[in-house]
């Protein structure tokens, strides 16, 4: 039989899926983070050679087709020399390569639905699809970009730390939880801390600055309403440029801070309203979005390297 496996990885966890022509689920497994930039390709590689093993274990089959959607791997460059890797592991000759976001927006839209994704867990980017065509917003990373994200709350975390502690602000709470979480003495220690740190790791404080912002903590309400705010712009941008729509788009919610269980998916639904939009209900999984894609592009008469691909 034909088998199709699918691969979402994150800044924090990577999950596969093994499915047959039918959408029968047919294994998964979950690892660690196989999000990448230039440096981790072969990281990346490894953390899929493992899981995909794992999940292929005892399974017989004719031909698997493997599609991977991984944060970080919208560069033409990253995502052939990441299709050539894979290929090389051979687990599968029809491999294709995607971002994250666009294979959890094949979960949730296929191929012609409109609709937007809005994603906010480690990073954040947005991706949408309407009559004006199909569009991206963020996604630009953690330097220059990521905006709403986990990181960016745990930086802006960081950075109220040692802005207290050269009396730029007033210390607060948030300072001494922050320290806390860390196992940190001083402000000071976290220049060594910071600059070993993992992005997930920075991600991690988002917890701590929105159970602070729930109990009321002013520096952490702050942060919190900031990225609402901004995470509310990726999706009225995407409403601005791809409409008119024609009845009330659907916003998927995706993400470790904005899903059903994140700590900021009832205050953005509220912060939503104001916008002309319906809040997508359906589970969402970019794994079984990934199967999804592979199963299109092996299917596909055409020329598939663009084949749900955002611009």
């Amino acid at each position: 039989m034909d088998i199709f496996l699918g691969i979402d990885g994150g800044g924090t966890h990577t999950r596969v899926v093994l499915m047959d022509g039918h959408e029968v689920e047919l294994g998964r497994m979950v690892g660690s983070a196989s999000g990448l930039d230039k440096s981790s390709v072969s990281a990346s590689v490894e953390e899929i050679k493992t899981l995909c093993g794992k999940v292929l274990d005892g399974i017989e089959c004719s031909s698997i087709s493997l599609c991977a959607g991984l944060a970080g791997a919208g560069d033409t460059v990253i995502k052939k020399s990441l299709e050539s890797a894979i290929q090389e592991l051979g687990i599968s000759k029809d491999v294709s390569v995607r971002t994250d976001a666009e294979v959890t927006f094949m979960d949730a839209f296929g191929l012609t639905e409109s609709g937007i994704l809005l994603i906010a867990g480690t990073g954040s980017t947005a991706l949408g699809r309407g009559l004006n065509g199909s569009k991206r917003v963020g996604g630009w990373g953690s330097v220059i970009g990521d905006e709403g994200s986990g990181y960016r709350i745990g930086l802006e975390s960081l950075r109220s730390v040692i802005q207290a502690q050269d009396e730029r602000m007033a210390s607060t709470s948030l300072v001494y939880e922050v320290l806390g979480a860390l196992e940190l003495n001083a402000p000071r220690d976290l220049v060594t801390w910071v600059s070993s740190a993992e992005k997930s790791e920075v991600a991690a404080l988002a917890n701590l600055v929105c159970h602070m912002a729930d109990a009321g903590e002013e520096v952490s309400s702050s942060i919190v309403e900031k990225a609402i705010d901004d995470l509310v712009i990726h999706v009225q941008t995407l409403l601005e440029n791809l409409g008119p729509w024609p009845s009330a788009p659907e916003i998927a919610l995706h993400g470790g801070l904005i899903g059903p269980a994140g700590p900021l998916h009832d205050d953005l639904i509220l912060a939503l309203e104001k916008l002309n939009c319906d809040i997508f209900k359906e589970e969402i999984d970019g794994a079984r979005g990934a199967c999804r894609m592979a199963a299109c592009i092996q299917d596909s008469e055409h020329n598939s390297s663009n084949l749900g691909v955002f611009p």
